[in-house]
């Protein structure tokens, strides 16, 4: 109980210094989801899982959707995937650690983002992440 107070402290935290609130819809086991904020374009979801495990869960959603990924780049601080849809529109995604047991997934959909569409490439990452555990 405790490490769950303390890691939802630091989710609000964390949201609060990036200078974006961050709304807390619960806190589960591995692949749940902390929270999400949807600003300029991009949908930021935090999921409860490490790092690694939130990027492969993500490049696998990525695959399972069609989403064509030209490029990435990973290193101990963040990962970013590019890609296009079937039909050509852009797909930007950032992974960042935010604890040990906490990852945040930033998706842009389109040039002006496309809500719908980051939340269906968010769902698909949480339903990745919860048949690995």
């Amino acid at each position: 109980m405790l490490r769950q107070v303390a890691s939802t402290f630091f989710l609000v935290l964390a949201g609060t210094l990036q200078g974006c609130p961050v709304i807390l819809t619960g806190l589960g086991a591995t692949g749940g989801v902390a929270g999400t904020t949807y600003a300029k374009g991009e949908l930021e979801q935090i999921h409860a899982a490490p790092y690694n495990t939130v990027w492969d869960a993500t490049l696998n959603a990525l695959r399972t959707m069609h989403v064509v990924v030209s490029e990435t780049q990973k290193d101990q601080v963040s990962a970013k995937a590019v890609g296009a849809e079937l039909d050509g529109t852009s797909v930007t995604i950032t992974v960042l650690p935010v604890t040990r047991d906490a990852t945040s997934v930033r998706v842009r959909v389109g040039t002006f983002g496309d809500r719908p569409a980051s939340e269906r490439i968010q769902g698909e990452i949480a339903v990745v992440l919860k048949s690995a555990t």
